[in-house]
């Protein structure tokens, strides 16, 4: 269907890529942008412990060490975490699917997911809502699960083509868990949080209300 995500035809593409060394970044643009954007916005200190989930080649897990966080990268594609060991000696690279991770529960303060497939199609299939729920497990008490990811807002779901889902799909797949989360969109990126707060705190209700953080689109 078109839409799905394509398990095959995704992998030999990323592998492809990632054999090149994946996408040109800047190193201090990125820096800056994830400082202001991620640091800044969820209140991350350094020291903390930290899991990036689809790192692909490890650029942005050396990117969070530089940083001053004790990040873990993760990734399915053998070419990725292959160039990202040969390149970052330094760090720590699993090749795995993110939704059977090698991790007890409850590992990280930090989890990031950085423009996953997975959050690029139906936000609200079971892939989507499963993807989540296996990274929330891997959330300390009192940590945040991070996912951003590129999107115009226009709902646009061309087929064979990637889908440009609308805040309101971030939103409607974020408050399905019934926790605290946050919703924005800065520099045609949606940046979503998700909260694994204590049991002690109220949980979020599933409209808007003061015991959410929702944050409308810079426009």
């Amino acid at each position: 269907m078109a839409g799905e995500i394509n398990e095959q035809r995704g992998r030999s593409f990323y592998d492809r890529h990632y054999k090149t060394g994946g996408w040109d970044y800047s190193f201090w643009r990125e820096y800056r942008w994830h400082r202001r954007e991620l640091v800044k916005r969820f209140g991350l200190r350094r020291g903390m412990s930290m899991l990036e989930v689809a790192c692909g080649n490890g650029f942005h897990t050396n990117l969070f060490h530089w940083m001053g966080f004790d990040c873990v990268g993760i990734d399915r594609s053998e070419a990725g975490i292959g160039w990202a060991r040969d390149h970052y000696p330094r760090r720590t690279f699993h090749c795995c699917d993110l939704r059977d991770m090698p991790f007890s529960p409850g590992s990280f303060d930090v989890v990031v997911a950085r423009g996953c497939s997975h959050y690029h199609y139906d936000l609200m299939s079971d892939i989507s809502l499963e993807t989540s729920e296996s990274i929330m497990e891997n959330v300390k008490p009192g940590g945040v699960f991070i996912m951003t990811i590129a999107t115009d807002l226009s709902g646009r779901r061309e087929p064979d083509q990637i889908w440009h889902n609308t805040l309101e799909g971030y939103r409607q797949h974020f408050r399905s868990f019934g926790m605290q989360w946050s919703v924005d969109w800065v520099d045609g990126m949606a940046i979503c949080g998700l909260f694994n707060l204590p049991e002690s705190r109220p949980k979020a209700e599933t409209n808007a209300s003061t015991r959410e953080r929702v944050l409308e689109p810079a426009v």
